[in-house]
């Protein structure tokens, strides 16, 4: 993708032969980092319509130099003296190019790249697909404001894999990938050079998964409900590194005395649900690892209205500023329902330099990061709902 820059022109600063792949200017700095669509003519003329032997290139702009691909859109290399003119341009075949770029598109084959002007793209598998992946344009080269994905599998092992491109990221953790759950959706935008995860957070409120049938456990979404009604169910969760790092539930939803046995990819028990609304946290660890993120599993100190937490901790009433330090795992605050703390006014703040996630449920419809020491969100309730003040 092209990038551009207001009144980005200079003169040659070196000759140019008409087989140089090299350019230098006198002023470097005016033109943008990356790639760009530039204009070279004689320095005789007042603009480029004017000088019949013009030339069109592209060119891509490192620290050091700017190599050019010449005799673009019709045009043919010249030998350029130094002095000659250069500017960075909009030309037709840049306009042709917008105006046909899709803004909606179907991926069905595994390892499709998306192209820098999409904004839409649907993940469609056949019966036979479980796993469909793409592959993110690069970040610095996304020319829209929202990407959405949408994975229309219609079934619960169907799930899509989200990679960024050589070089980026998702989010500021150094993830490199994400999973998106049968029926889910999920928003990306280009902030600050970096793929984020927007919206409501990592996951649309409609991703979740619902099993009835006893089976592995691929893609977690946000949530997975296991409905025990007609036998217990044995669910076993499966690694993949594209979940690191994010807390997924696995909730019992029928009121029966069958038991929902969750288990890791060894076969080791991790939990026994046995009523109904009971609940097993988990989240896989950069190592591969499963961490149980029941309450039970967490810390807290603290003393007038302040709690120091590590692992999982679940708010009770009278606390106003909760420390979250990940320096050895991870920190979860569990808000609770906004009903439960009307009128609570809560302060999160990091306190640790570590790049483990501190994460902020029950909030929004996802999980909210704070992602550096000191970053911090505060919240009232109004007894029906969080609001964020700072």
């Amino acid at each position: 993708m092209n990038r551009f820059a207001n009144f980005a022109r200079s003169q040659l600063a070196a000759y140019l032969h008409a087989n140089g792949t090299e350019l230098t200017v006198q002023n470097a700095e005016l033109f943008p980092e990356g790639s760009f669509t530039a204009v070279i003519w004689g320095n005789g003329f007042a603009s480029p319509a004017d000088d019949p032997n013009r030339e069109i290139v592209l060119a891509q702009k490192t620290e050091s130099t700017i190599s050019v691909e010449r005799g673009r859109e019709s045009t043919s290399a010249k030998d350029w003296n130094t002095g000659s003119m250069m500017a960075n341009v909009v030309t037709a075949e840049m306009l042709n190019t917008f105006a046909s770029a899709r803004s909606f598109r179907v991926v069905t084959d595994s390892g499709s790249v998306i192209d820098p002007f999409d904004c839409t793209v649907a993940i469609s598998f056949s019966k036979a697909n479980q796993s469909i992946s793409c592959v993110l344009p690069d970040a610095a080269l996304y020319s829209g404001d929202v990407l959405t994905i949408i994975n229309s599998g219609t079934e619960p092992s169907q799930y899509a894999v989200i990679i960024a491109a050589e070089g980026d990221t998702i989010g500021l953790n150094g993830i490199t990938q994400t999973t998106l759950g049968s029926a889910c959706t999920v928003k990306l935008a280009v902030i600050g050079g970096i793929w984020r995860i927007i919206g409501t957070g990592i996951f649309s409120p409609h991703s979740f998964q619902t099993f009835t049938t006893s089976g592995p456990v691929f893609s977690y979404g946000s949530a997975v409900y296991a409905d025990a009604s007609e036998s217990p169910l044995y669910l076993y969760i499966q690694q993949n590194s594209a979940m690191t790092n994010v807390p997924v539930p696995v909730i019992k939803t029928d009121e029966t005395d069958n038991s929902v046995f969750i288990y890791d990819t060894a076969n080791k028990l991790l939990a026994e649900l046995k009523e109904e609304g009971g609940s097993f946290w988990f989240m896989q660890t950069a190592y591969g690892g499963i961490v149980n993120l029941t309450p039970e599993s967490g810390g807290s100190s603290g003393t007038g209205g302040t709690a120091s937490v590590t692992g999982y901790y679940s708010l009770p009433s009278g606390i106003s500023y909760i420390f979250a330090d990940a320096s050895v795992g991870y920190a979860y605050v569990s808000m609770g329902s906004a009903s439960e703390h009307a009128g609570q006014s809560v302060t999160v703040i990091r306190t640790d330099t570590n790049s483990n996630p501190v994460m902020i449920g029950d909030i929004e419809t996802s999980e909210i990061m704070l992602e550096a020491e000191g970053s911090f969100r505060t919240y009232v309730s109004s007894g029906t709902k969080w609001f964020r003040t700072a």
